[in-house]
């Protein structure tokens, strides 16, 4: 498909004719905030200290500069450190930061924490948007705000990042009673200050809310028991002699149509590596799976190898024709069940007419960030070379976005006609 780029070029032409300067022209780097188009998040850490570690929380000053302002919408004391688990490995690091007080930052609810993506290994900035407006389309309780910004760290220009929502709960952010939880199935659980493991097949779970931090949460205590014991009994039902019974098998346990919803958002975008969060409002709801969160590996830029990730040298490539379900917890099981198979149909039968405004919106983004993806590109010359596990360069930031679209669309017709043909209640 070659839409997306013709919009990227005359939108971009466009924007570069009315500002005066040529494509190529260099901008210096203080007059970055008038002239790339996008907000600008300025943080000085006390005494200028390195951002390195998610342990060490680094006292800072954090303004907020709406697009091509000169003086900042807000100013807070806060604390910075980084995040992330493989992604804090890279040369671009991702950030936590949480003000001292609530701030609003581009239109979003006020809040005091926050989260910067690097977006280090996707070359095109933008699958982080194509997961996330996939969500809000498919009609996921709580999809993540998102927008690009430019991010100067102790006065050294970082890039561009995408500033989004944390994932937590709050009145404007995930909507729990005081006895819900917010849990993630994460390898990485040793790292974290509580977990527990499901009796069944042993599977972690750590702990978003309550939180565990601070001591709201403890081991053995009350609402520690009921979660494992929640999520172990899930699990007895998805493994044991009748799943799908409808009274007594997995479905007791799970909320199944966002189970469903979340499905389609994964599959649709080829996700290899995703974060899985699982919401229980309160001790009388059911599972809920989501909010979707972490691109990283996804739209064809990686593939499972012979052991592990797959290298260039293997001439293995990304999957298009063929689903993805057998990479994410539980998920080939429940779409073992033509009862939830009937569900995920249902759902994309109201997702699949919305899918061309997708394309468009993204398009319109991408044009929106043509200029500064030029600027993350100075600072992070990596568009000619394999980053990490990806499979795929272009040396081009239009060919990458195009890249991620044309997965999208073909992987898209593939999926249509083969959920057609799966058998349903």
């Amino acid at each position: 498909m070659k839409r997306i780029t013709a919009t990227l070029m005359t939108l971009a032409g466009l924007a570069f004719l009315f500002a005066g300067c040529k494509p190529d022209e260099p901008t210096k780097p203080n007059e970055y905030r008038q002239s790339y188009g996008i907000p600008t998040v300025s943080i000085v850490t006390d005494n200028k200290a390195p951002v390195v570690t998610r342990e060490d929380h680094i006292p800072c000053t954090v303004k907020f500069f709406k697009t091509g302002a000169s003086e900042p919408e807000f100013t807070s004391r806060g604390i910075i450190h980084t995040r992330g688990n493989a992604t804090s490995g890279y040369p671009k690091k991702p950030y936590k930061i949480k003000l001292e007080e609530k701030y609003s930052m581009c239109g979003f609810p006020a809040n005091r924490d926050w989260v910067l993506l690097a977006m280090y290994c996707d070359h095109s900035l933008m699958r982080e948007c194509y997961m996330y407006t996939l969500s809000e389309k498919v009609g996921l309780p709580f999809t993540v705000r998102h927008q690009h910004v430019s991010v100067t760290l102790n006065g050294e220009q970082m890039g561009v990042y995408l500033l989004v929502d944390q994932v937590e709960k709050a009145e404007e952010r995930v909507k729990l009673d005081d006895n819900g939880f917010i849990i993630e199935r994460d390898g990485y659980y040793s790292r974290e200050p509580l977990y527990f493991k499901t009796t069944r097949t042993g599977s972690p779970f750590t702990f978003k809310y309550p939180d565990a931090d601070n001591g709201k949460i403890v081991e053995g205590d009350a609402e520690y028991n009921f979660i494992k014991d929640y999520v172990s009994k899930f699990e007895e039902a998805l493994y044991g002699s009748n799943p799908t019974d409808p009274e007594n098998g997995y479905r007791k346990y799970i909320d199944v149509r966002s189970w469903a919803k979340w499905y389609l958002v994964q599959e649709l975008s080829g996700n290899m590596d995703t974060n899985h969060y699982f919401i229980l409002r309160n001790h009388n709801s059911k599972l809920e799976r989501g909010p979707v969160w972490d691109a990283e590996w996804s739209y064809g830029l990686a593939a499972s190898g012979k052991n592990g990730w797959a290298k260039p040298s293997e001439g293995i490539k990304p999957v298009v024709q063929g689903s993805y379900r057998r990479h994410w917890p539980y998920m080939a099981e429940v779409f073992s069940d033509p009862y939830f198979v009937g569900i995920v149909k249902d759902e994309w039968a109201k997702l699949k007419p919305q899918m061309e405004s997708i394309h468009k919106e993204m398009a319109d983004l991408a044009a929106s960030i043509d200029k500064a993806q030029r600027y993350n590109f100075k600072v992070w010359p990596i568009l000619n070379e394999y980053t990490s596990v990806g499979l795929v360069y272009f040396g081009d930031w239009n060919k990458e976005v195009e890249y991620v679209d044309n997965f999208l669309t073909e992987h898209m017709e593939w999926f249509d006609t083969w959920l057609k043909n799966k058998p349903s209640i």
